[in-house]
């Protein structure tokens, strides 16, 4: 994979979409785990940043995950507080807004993304507190090491264990009184 990441930086298109192909759907998997939504634009956003940034890109696969990973999480934020304002804007002038609903044709990810067991299994990480939710999705979902996901969330590799080992503790809790018929560490 290293090789793909050169040839990416290097501007190979191929090599971008090689990538893309191998990480876009846990990238959506990490924004449909955070109730985000629009994953598919948020996913979109992420890998625009990347490309462009592609460039300036130093490191191997697992620094090239830690910085996809931070990237889908300062993108995260920006929509959160992207909808903060629309609501505080919409809240202080009448509503003027033709909405059209786009019906979108399912891409592969989004079928590969409707099994089941894995809906199960993000509507139960939905379920736990935010930093947890946050923390299991990036070491469990995204395969980051604890290093990588603390320093996404700006914590201390200490409280990233606890946070995990307390999200994963919730989860088999409630796979217990709601059992999935598959596990749910196939995230």
């Amino acid at each position: 994979m290293d090789e793909v990441i050169e040839r990416a930086r290097a501007g190979d298109r191929d090599a971008l979409a090689q990538l893309w192909r191998t990480y876009n759907h846990l990238v959506l998997r990490y924004f449909r785990g955070r109730k985000m939504g629009e994953p598919d634009d948020l996913a979109s956003a992420v890998w625009v940043d990347v490309a462009r940034g592609l460039s300036r890109f130093q490191g191997d696969e697992g620094d090239f995950r830690r910085w996809l990973f931070t990237i889908a999480a300062r993108r995260r934020v920006d929509a959160i507080r992207s909808e903060q304002r629309r609501s505080v804007e919409s809240w202080q002038r009448p509503e003027q807004t033709n909405r059209n609903d786009r019906a979108l044709a399912p891409d592969t990810a989004d079928v590969a993304d409707q099994a089941a067991a894995l809906d199960r299994a993000i509507a139960l990480v939905q379920r736990l507190p935010d930093d947890q939710a946050e923390a299991v999705l990036l070491r469990v979902v995204a395969d980051l090491s604890v290093s990588d996901v603390a320093q996404i969330m700006g914590r201390n590799e200490g409280h990233v264990r606890v946070l995990v080992h307390r999200g994963l503790e919730k989860l088999s809790q409630s796979s217990v009184t709601n059992p999935p018929s598959e596990t749910m560490y196939q995230l």
